[in-house]
């Protein structure tokens, strides 16, 4: 009797650990799950890891296991996209975060390599970015954490550089004043007064009230500003009308007109190649999209010789722009040019660049903005008042944040490009386009459009 016990207790003993494991494995069934979208590139990788970190920061105390799920995934998805783009700040911001809040957390913290992990992160994203003025929000926060006063203080009035006086700035200067010793507490209570007052959320509004109402040593860090992901950049091919150049048809059926017709066209080429207002396609790149992918180009430049006068030396051509899906007529005109055979075939550069210049008044550059957003296309306040028509393209950008130079304190303002759309319905004053390019669009009301 006392063999079979034993030898059921080492059975038992043996079957508890398997069971443990794979208890640990399991994921709890009310765990949130998010799907990487779109391209599943870095940034979609990124973003999901965001909605992973974000249920984790609303997870309560004791549960951990949801802890644990949401931290791993979110660190998995952000190690992912900085492999496939390693010089993508906004992940490398974004990943340190992570690893900020897990320092500040009860159980997440228990891991002694966050900080360091987290300050690897910042100081990354600054190397590819020295204006990213965030990270040296969450380096001084990092610093406070560690009681290193001084380096916080220091990263602090990097991150005030950016002339970005919120109210976390505040809670953390009047966080430092409360706990470094030998500041009077009237500094401390100045800092949060202003948090209480330039807050736009009630959490940290909340957090400074909570303080001026104490007077006493702040028991626990105050709350950590979540970082705003960047829009999604779109990455246009030009940011000029691009323009392919078909060979000219000769309609006159005088031979000595055929080597014109490849002349002329040549010509036309090489001076919209000069030309700042568009960009030249190649024909070789071109001929290969063409039957593939209509919207490869943004417009087609059609040229055909309709007549010619073989003893005054001039020709008529006609010129026409089209949009190449569409088959819509962008320009339209006819030119007598003038020709000499002698010494050799040639055509003047006057008469060439004539031509490129009406076909280019005929392209106004046109600025509007995006008054309303629907799926996939947007209504742009531009209208056949600008010169808008049908088949015409646009780029929709962001002035980005502004960034200033420390020594001059010049103002750069960057672009930053979302999108391309194509005008179809045009009214006087506004228009309806679709957007062309796939996947996310992170478009929005306000943003700038501008003719391509």
């Amino acid at each position: 009797m006392r063999k079979r016990t034993i030898i059921l207790l080492v059975s038992l003993a043996m079957l508890i650990p398997s069971q443990v494991s794979l208890a640990k494995k399991e994921t709890p069934p009310n765990a949130r799950d998010f799907e990487v979208k779109y391209d599943g590139g870095p940034y979609e990788k990124v973003m999901a890891a965001d909605q992973y970190r974000n249920e984790l920061m609303k997870t309560e105390s004791e549960e951990r296991a949801f802890k644990d799920i949401y931290f791993e995934r979110a660190k998995e998805l952000y190690e992912k996209a900085l492999l496939e783009d390693e010089m993508f700040i906004y992940g490398c911001l974004s990943y340190g975060f992570l690893n900020l809040w897990a320092s500040t957390d009860a159980y997440l913290s228990k891991n002694k390599t966050l900080v360091k992990e987290a300050r690897e992160k910042f100081n990354r994203a600054i190397s590819l970015n020295r204006f990213c003025y965030d990270c040296y929000y969450y380096l001084a926060f990092l610093d406070t954490l560690e009681k290193d006063w001084d380096a916080a203080l220091a990263n602090l009035r990097e991150y005030i550089r950016s002339e970005n006086d919120d109210s976390y700035y505040h809670l953390l200067l009047g966080y430092i004043y409360a706990s470094e010793r030998g500041r009077p507490p009237q500094k401390a209570d100045d800092e949060f007064e202003l948090a209480k007052e330039e807050g736009t959320d009630p959490i940290s509004v909340k957090w400074a009230i909570g303080q001026l109402k104490g007077k006493q040593k702040p028991r626990g860090v105050p709350p950590i500003r979540i970082p705003i992901p960047p829009r999604k950049e779109y990455f246009p091919k030009s940011v000029s009308m691009n323009i392919y150049v078909r060979d000219f048809v000769d309609k006159t059926g005088h031979e000595e007109i055929q080597k014109l017709r490849e002349l002329l066209s040549s010509r036309i080429g090489e001076a919209i190649f000069r030309n700042n207002r568009f960009t030249l396609i190649e024909k070789s790149a071109s001929q290969q999209e063409e039957s593939a992918n209509s919207l490869a180009f943004d417009s087609v430049l059609v040229g055909s010789l309709i007549n010619a006068d073989l003893m005054a030396k001039t020709l008529v051509c006609s010129i026409k722009v089209i949009y190449p899906q569409g088959g819509n007529i962008l320009f339209s005109r006819q030119f007598e040019v003038p020709y000499r055979d002698k010494p050799m075939l040639a055509i003047a550069d006057r008469d060439i660049n004539r031509i490129v210049g009406e076909i280019e008044k005929n392209f106004i550059k046109s600025e509007g903005t995006v008054i309303q957003v629907s799926r996939d296309h947007v209504t742009v306040n531009l209208g056949t008042d600008h010169g808008i028509r049908p088949g015409y393209r646009g780029l929709v950008l962001e002035k980005a944040s502004q960034i200033v130079l420390p020594r001059t304190r010049e103002r750069i303002t960057t672009e930053i490009y979302l999108g391309e759309i194509l005008f179809e319905q045009i009214e006087e004053k506004v228009s309806k386009a679709r957007i062309l390019n796939p996947g996310r669009v992170t478009i929005e009301v306000g943003d700038l459009v501008r003719t391509k």
